[in-house]
């Protein structure tokens, strides 16, 4: 897990960034969950567009996912230290920030800089656990804010289902079944080939 690399002359410095994390994303999850659909989402206020996305087919219990978030900067002036803040709620557990992101209890986060025109992906890799509820829903909120005294400018979301072991080893055995059938009637139709090509070859000889 990454974490924020903080010395002993910044810690004040630090608390205060993690603070304004948090913050941010109480604002940010009130603002994107009536605003963006399940199952992925993008939200776009005109200037600044950003969408999520996550894993498709849903992920089985010990899997790995990886959340995309993308940012395009569609307006006339370039994004400067903005902060893009991701909630990773429970049961997911953050393996890895990349894009030089750090984490801090479940919410991954980023700065965004960005030119006119400009477009930037970032990345979380989590995991989720051995025992998740086959069935459960978990949404990811990302949003992105470019004045720390307002709202967020976009945000977008992303629904998660967790899988069923049981029920892809059901699928496997009934593709596997109907893998054996389907070889077995080639078998089937090989064999009546070669006889009448025997029957055929033996009555042109007489």
């Amino acid at each position: 897990m990454t974490r924020v690399a903080c010395g002993t002359d910044r810690r004040d410095a630090c608390g205060r960034r993690v603070a304004g994390v948090a913050a941010g994303l109480v604002v940010a999850v009130l603002c994107a969950a009536p605003a963006v659909a399940d199952g992925g989402g993008a939200g776009d206020t005109g200037t600044v567009g950003l969408s999520l996305s996550g894993a498709d087919p849903a992920p089985l219990p010990g899997d790995e996912v990886v959340y995309r978030a993308t940012v395009v900067n569609g307006g006339g002036d370039p994004v400067e230290r903005g902060l893009l803040a991701q909630h990773v709620p429970e049961p997911l557990v953050v393996g890895e920030v990349g894009q030089g992101g750090i984490v801090e209890e479940g919410v991954a986060n980023w700065l965004v800089d960005l030119p006119e025109g400009g477009e930037g992906l970032y990345t979380v890799r989590v995991l989720v656990p051995e025992d998740a509820e086959p069935g459960e829903r978990v949404v990811s909120t990302a949003c992105l804010l470019v004045d720390r005294d307002a709202e967020p400018v976009a945000c977008a979301s992303d629904t998660l289902v967790v899988g069923d072991h049981t029920v892809a080893s059901r699928v496997g055995a009934l593709v596997d079944r109907d893998g054996l059938v389907r070889a077995a009637g080639v078998g089937v139709l090989m064999l009546l080939v070669w006889l009448l090509w025997r029957q055929w070859g033996a009555a042109r000889r007489t």
